[in-house]
């Protein structure tokens, strides 16, 4: 006779193991026992079962990373000028508009080019007026055409100089000033943004490769996710990611994109980073913020039943399939786990196999353990 008689400590319940499954040959095949259950057993070892579904699993990926400010958003002040610094108009940490005064220097270039184009201007002034002159005696003919020539030569050649000279106190920032008013030379923000550093003093002598103070514009944010090998494989550009600032875990971020996948150097050496664009948020943000990035990446569609299903005797992992009505016998399976999820694999799995999905455990201990 095959089959054995367990007595339970807690129960007088019998439950009986045979060799072989009478509702199918699938059992006998692959050399597992049947367990059999009476429905009180059941009920008291709570088996619940479910049939076997196939689904399509997504996993999510958890990448850590930086926020990164890129060329475009930074500035640094310099004056196009050499000169002594005569006021500083802006502190650390200050927010300025792009165009914003931030010193004065007084620059004898600058002085030098405003007395010029104020000495051109009366020129061209008196110039213009000869050329009046000469047009009208050109009309009553008492005067020569080359005297009205060389009076209209005059006058281009001044418009000329006049229009140099405006360029290159524009190009310093200066506005042209016809009254002859000498102004100091104002040294302007390139770009909208905080001014993260200040590195000049009242008095101090400059040239224009001197900075004097730096800019960062933080409404253009980005960040690189860090990635290894294995994220690279399967990590494209246009994927959604949803970004978390650990530090700031209350405030909300819109969900971005990445935008471009590749290998950066900086300090630290080379590594590969997929960068994506922090959605503007009304607190300020600022570089070198430790942040995460959660993606979620397809792989493919298996078997799946809860991670309490699955049961282990020895090395070798199983589920347990409801043969007929009381009777249930372990399958053997390949298993991977994902959070509360077990994905299976073996040739024998099929939609709709009623499939233990809690008891298992129970199941288990009443084959093997008291068995053994």
């Amino acid at each position: 006779m095959c089959s054995r008689l367990f007595i339970f400590s807690f129960s007088l319940l019998g439950v009986f193991v045979s060799c072989s499954s009478p509702a199918q040959g699938a059992a006998e095949e692959k050399g597992t026992d049947t367990l059999y259950l009476t429905a009180v057993q059941q009920a008291g070892a709570g088996v619940e079962v479910l049939p076997l579904r196939r689904d399509s699993v997504w996993e999510t990926v958890r990448l850590v990373g930086r926020t990164v400010v890129l060329a475009h958003s930074q500035g640094q002040v310099h004056s196009r000028a050499e000169g002594t610094v005569e006021r500083i108009l802006v502190r650390e940490g200050a927010y300025v508009r792009a165009g914003q005064v931030l010193f004065l220097l007084y620059s004898g270039m600058a002085l030098d080019l405003q007395r010029q184009y104020t000495e051109a201007y009366q020129r061209y002034l008196t110039a213009k007026r000869r050329l009046m002159q000469q047009e009208s005696l050109a009309v009553a003919q008492l005067t020569s055409a080359a005297e009205l020539s060389q009076a209209r030569m005059e006058v281009r050649q001044l418009e000329a100089q006049l229009r140099t000279l405006t360029t290159q106190l524009q190009l310093l920032g200066l506005t042209p000033d016809t009254t002859g008013a000498l102004s100091l030379l104002p040294i302007r923000a390139p770009l909208e943004g905080y001014i993260t550093g200040v590195f000049t003093t009242i008095g101090e002598y400059v040239r224009p490769e001197k900075t004097l103070a730096q800019i960062v514009n933080l409404s253009d944010l980005h960040a690189d996710l860090y990635l290894s090998e294995r994220e690279l494989s399967w990590l494209r550009p246009g994927m959604q990611v949803q970004l978390r600032l650990p530090a700031l875990p209350e405030l909300p971020l819109p969900p971005t994109q990445v935008e471009y996948v590749s290998q950066v150097r900086d300090t630290a050496g080379t590594t590969l980073v997929a960068h994506v664009k922090v959605p503007p948020v009304q607190q300020p943000l600022f570089a070198e913020t430790p942040i995460e990035g959660l993606t979620r990446r397809y792989r493919g569609k298996f078997f799946q039943v809860p991670a309490q299903a699955v049961v282990y005797h020895g090395r070798q992992a199983y589920i347990f399939l409801r043969v007929s009505e009381g009777a249930f016998y372990p399958l053997p399976v390949q298993v991977t786990f994902q959070d509360t999820l077990a994905l299976l694999e073996s040739p024998a799995l099929r939609e709709g196999l009623p499939v233990v999905a809690q008891g298992a455990s129970f199941l288990a201990a009443q084959l093997w353990q008291l068995s053994e």
